[in-house]
């Protein structure tokens, strides 16, 4: 078989009966799980649209009750999102509480237990995202969020896009294993992770640092007509040119300069599409005195010229 169901999740009760109450009932839809049948993953594991990450199973945990999961020698990773409540990680030799809000990441062949204790917080609600991925890009997707976790834990907060996706993804049991939905799912989940690395970064880069990147863009678009040096966008932030340009590419990617030109690019493209504006004035309206020079600097930028852009409007 391509996998097997390791994850163990169940609900302890102090006392047990025979007869199934409307809670006990209401105990058990709250705990909804999704598997990947087996024929649906052979195909999942070679199709090009799926074949770089795609869920194993899935599922979300609501209970008053306490809860486990186990896992000893996965070839999978697991990811678990508590959305309320808390929980004990126990990874790696040591114990640590989950708590709202938190992320864990466990890679392959890394036993963990994660677990909740209601008698400590009686009448508390847990809620729990978790699910099982793999594929040919499930480490570097892993890699993404593992550099910004603490050995597989971080907090993200609540966030609704994220919620809004592992919902989107367990309603697919609902909607059936069509070749449409499942390729729909995947991409949600390629998506969610992607959201969660990007949400980690800027979190990790807040709590270490004063910088309002958004600020810095604001300043950028308001200035889009003129040239903005180094120097000031540095004496903006109160920084010396050196930190500041370390902290704009370690947030971007990219140098403040040139993440000011893109912008102009991206204004320069809009004007383009919605305008007959010559190319001369375009150059002029950002500051760019020499049209050539604009000219090659948009060509080296977006690919093609002012012009050719222009004309291939509806390509």
């Amino acid at each position: 078989m391509l996998f097997t169901i390791i994850y163990i999740v169940y609900f302890m009760s102090s006392t047990q009966s025979n007869t199934k109450t409307k809670s006990n009932q209401q105990d058990l839809n709250d705990h909804i799980r999704l598997v990947i049948p087996l024929f649906l993953l052979k195909k999942l594991k070679i199709h090009p649209l799926t074949a770089g990450l795609h869920p194993l199973s899935l599922g979300k945990a609501i209970s008053h009750k306490n809860l486990n999961i186990k896992q000893q020698n996965a070839h999978h990773h697991s990811l678990i999102y508590c959305q309320s409540g808390s929980g004990i990680l126990d990874h790696k030799s040591k114990k640590r509480e989950v708590k709202r809000g938190d992320l864990v990441l466990c890679c392959p062949h890394q036993p963990f237990t994660f677990s909740t204790n209601t008698s400590i917080k009686p009448h508390k609600e847990n809620s729990f995202y978790w699910i099982n991925f793999t594929g040919k890009l499930a480490d570097d997707f892993a890699e993404r969020l593992l550099m910004k976790m603490d050995d597989g834990l971080a907090h993200v907060g609540l966030l609704a896009n994220i919620v809004e996706d592992f919902d989107s993804l367990l309603a697919l049991g609902h909607r059936g294993y069509t070749a449409t939905n499942v390729i729909h799912g995947v991409h949600l989940l390629q998506q969610a992770l992607s959201s969660l690395a990007l949400q980690l970064r800027l979190s990790a880069f807040n709590q270490n640092s004063h910088f309002d990147i958004e600020a810095v863009e604001s300043l950028m678009r308001n200035n889009i007509h003129q040239d903005l040096s180094l120097d000031t966008l540095a004496h903006y932030s109160q920084l010396s040119k050196f930190h500041f340009s370390k902290k704009f590419k370690e947030l971007t990617d990219t140098s403040p300069i040139q993440h000011f030109i893109n912008m102009k690019m991206q204004y320069a493209c809009t004007a383009l599409d919605n305008n007959n504006d010559s190319i001369k004035h375009i150059a002029e309206s950002l500051g760019y005195g020499d049209p050539y020079y604009f000219s090659r600097l948009f060509k080296k930028i977006v690919g093609m010229s002012p012009k050719q852009y222009r004309d291939s409007k509806f390509d």
